[in-house]
């Protein structure tokens, strides 16, 4: 077989990291996740017990973090899986290969920038003999030029690439001083793209989507354990940026109930306990379209600063914050504080009587995002009941 056309990967920290964090899976098992949580999951369907798919995630992980070719590491992966009694050919090994890389590199991209979040995302193709026809579809009406919004439904309904196997499409961010200077922002109907393009079972999605890093598995956490990655597993959700993350604190189970008399029932991962004024303030999200998931507080590690969950419609972490103080500086010391917990949107509940108006409670945010650094990228005011978004 011609190996010519194989990943060639390049030692990456960020990519690197996002595979570190995969749990070894039979194909079996990796069918029986839902489809949004299968990045957490690596799999080999060639192989059958997962002892044997873990020594090749090792392996591969190997390769990535020495920059190695396909030839060199396919010499290894051939003796070891003759040995296992379970041969491959270079051909299928080519495609767990290529897929797991892009995949890995992928997610990596998205890592470095998701604290310089891009107004659109430019899908770049490679087009010979070799595209598929599903990105062949996609390539004549997007990317490679044409750029869609961040905010386009095609990266909520299709995600990020790979598309299928052995796919070799990435993408790039493309921020506004790029806009009309060689790519230009297309905003192409759903209707056809979905004429035009449809990617093959379990691919795509969002790699770094931080509700399901709490959403693991009994399976995958009794895998955690058997193959001592907890730490692996933990890093790789720090760098997606979920620093109160721990492997015993995730769990499969997400509860749905009223909270608090209120009416409004909320998403909560097992052991989440929120607060009257985090549900008043949750509740008042709801009624404006956006929905909370609640995940519980990190106490194994003393100090550790607990936003309390995640935006899932955003995927951003969220700190929710009731003010009662008349005076127009607290407001800062809250957007303080909320940077210091590494959330990504801070919602201040502006309550009871104060000594300011909107326009200078408005103002008074803009001024603090000038002073800080972090990864806080919005403030949201409730001023009587009126939800209002300041972004950085």
């Amino acid at each position: 077989m011609d190996i010519s056309f194989a990943a060639e990967p390049l030692p990456f920290e960020e990519a690197i990291d996002f595979f570190k964090g995969k749990i070894s899976f039979t194909k079996e098992e990796w069918e029986d996740l839902e489809p949004k949580f299968r990045f957490r999951a690596f799999t080999v369907a060639r192989l059958a017990e997962a002892d044997h798919i873990e020594m090749l995630r090792g392996r591969l992980l190997h390769a990535m973090e020495k920059g190695e070719h396909f030839a060199e590491t396919w010499k290894d992966v051939k003796a070891f899986t003759e040995d296992a009694d379970q041969p491959f050919s270079a051909g299928y090994f080519e495609t767990v290969y290529r897929t797991n890389m892009q995949s890995a590199y992928n997610a990596g991209r998205l890592m470095q920038y998701k604290n310089n979040e891009p107004p659109a995302w430019e899908l770049l193709f490679i087009e010979d003999g070799r595209t598929s026809d599903m990105c062949r579809g996609l390539a004549s009406i997007a990317g490679n030029g044409k750029a869609l919004a961040a905010s386009h439904s095609f990266w909520s309904t299709y995600g990020f690439p790979p598309y299928h196997f052995n796919c070799r499409t990435t993408f790039r961010a493309v921020y506004d001083y790029e806009i009309g200077h060689g790519t230009t922002i297309e905003n192409i109907p759903m209707k056809q793209i979905r004429k035009n393009f449809k990617p093959q079972e379990g691919f795509g999605g969002n790699p770094i989507e931080k509700e399901s890093w709490w959403r693991l598995t009994d399976k995958m956490k009794e895998r955690i354990e058997r193959y001592g990655i907890k730490k692996e597993v933990e890093a790789a959700a720090k760098a997606a940026g979920i620093d109160n993350f721990d492997v015993r604190l995730a769990h499969n189970e997400v509860i749905k109930r009223e909270l608090g008399h209120t009416g409004y029932h909320a998403n909560l991962v097992k052991g989440a306990e929120p607060k009257q004024h985090e549900i008043e303030i949750a509740k008042i999200l709801k009624e404006n379209g956006y929905e909370v998931l609640f995940t519980p507080e990190n106490t194994f590690i003393e100090g550790t600063k607990n936003p309390e969950g995640v935006i899932t419609n955003l995927n951003r972490i969220v700190e929710m914050k009731k003010i009662t103080s008349p005076r127009l500086d607290k407001i800062s010391e809250r957007i303080i504080e909320t940077s210091e917990q590494n959330a990504e949107v801070a919602v201040l509940n502006l309550i009871d009587k104060k000594n300011y108006t909107e326009v200078e409670a408005i103002s008074e945010v803009r001024k603090t995002f000038k002073e800080i650094k972090s990864n806080l990228k919005e403030v949201w005011l409730i001023w009587n009941g009126k939800l209002s978004r300041i972004k950085k």
